[in-house]
């Protein structure tokens, strides 16, 4: 993994000495440039191997700023408690709702569990906290299910407090329902206590600042957000175990519904479903669904549907 305080430490000597080489240039000071170019050089293959020693897991400094800061030297701890609270939530609500198949499980998936954040350490250039996933020592080939969730997450901070508000209208489509409830949580708390954010990934770096965490919580105030559990019973029309996606046909309609399945059904049930040995597509369901509606700032509605648990309906 990379260390995000040697990261910050060799971006700044980067910086400086990239400004030496430049003043070497002007005055033509040839001896003084080619030394400068050269810890230069050194500099850059440091960062670049600290980048690559590990960039597929999940690990962000989160820096805090505002009144609950003290500068760079204290926090307070409530309101740091509570803040990685709700940043863990959001994290593993993602994790859950985006779970690939490759990481599933037989039964139901504790995505609380898989997804859960270790602080490895303090976080200095405000005040805050270096996260990483368990098991983050592991090297991984291609990016984990939790670095992916970690990268959304920070996605999501930039949806929310960017400056359109059509686009962020748009974007409020694509929203999990009850990703959008964990984000809620987390904006309002930072709002409340009057803080700002900085999220670093190892190779990205966002500023949420008051304007922008005051953007996010005033959209977040004014769209209403509801979950409906139903109980349907229809023909199950379409599946994606890889996308994790449905089509359902409800008894005594027309219309067929599209949605996603949650992190509960398992990735072996899915395949059974459309295996040759499982059950067909066709056959009659008995599905727990969650009805999403979220109501947007302008007064237009998104609604999705997540089913989590399906049982098939015995053939008379």
């Amino acid at each position: 993994m990379s260390d995000f305080q040697s990261m910050a430490s060799l971006e700044r000597q980067k910086a400086e000495l990239e400004a030496l080489v430049s003043e070497a240039d002007a005055d033509g000071d040839v001896v003084g440039r080619m030394n400068f170019q050269t810890r230069l050089s050194v500099v850059s293959k440091e960062m670049e191997a600290l980048r690559s020693v590990d960039d597929q897991v999940a690990e962000v400094a989160l820096l805090f700023d505002g009144a609950p800061v003290d500068g760079t030297r204290t926090i307070d701890a409530n309101f740091a408690a509570q803040a990685l609270r709700y940043f863990q939530s959001i994290v593993t609500t993602l994790f859950a709702s985006n779970l690939r198949g490759e990481l599933a499980q037989r039964g139901k998936i504790k995505g609380s569990e898989l997804a859960a954040l270790n602080i490895r350490s303090i976080a200095t250039g405000s005040f805050g906290f270096v996260l990483e996933e368990k098991n983050a020592r592991q090297s991984s080939a291609v990016k984990t299910t939790v670095r992916e969730s970690l990268e959304e997450a920070t996605s999501l901070f930039e949806e929310l407090t960017q400056l359109e508000e059509d686009d962020f209208l748009i974007d409020v489509d694509d929203m999990n329902p009850r990703v959008f409830n964990a984000l809620g949580k987390f904006f309002s708390h930072l709002e409340k206590n009057g803080a700002s954010l900085k999220a670093n990934l190892p190779d990205r770096q966002m500023v949420f600042d008051r304007a922008g965490i005051e953007r996010a919580y005033r959209r977040i105030s004014e769209t209403n957000v509801k979950i409906d559990p139903v109980e349907w019973i229809g023909t199950l029309v379409g599946l994606s175990p890889i996308k994790r996606t449905f089509d359902f046909k409800r008894d005594g309609t027309d219309e067929i519904i599209t949605g996603k399945f949650s992190y509960q059904v398992s990735q072996d049930y899915l395949e059974r479903i459309e295996s040759q040995e499982g059950i067909k597509l066709g056959a009659q369901f008995r599905a727990s669904i969650e009805i999403g509606t979220i109501r947007k700032p302008d007064g237009t509605i998104s609604v999705s549907y997540t089913v989590t648990d399906l049982q098939e309906v015995p053939s008379d």
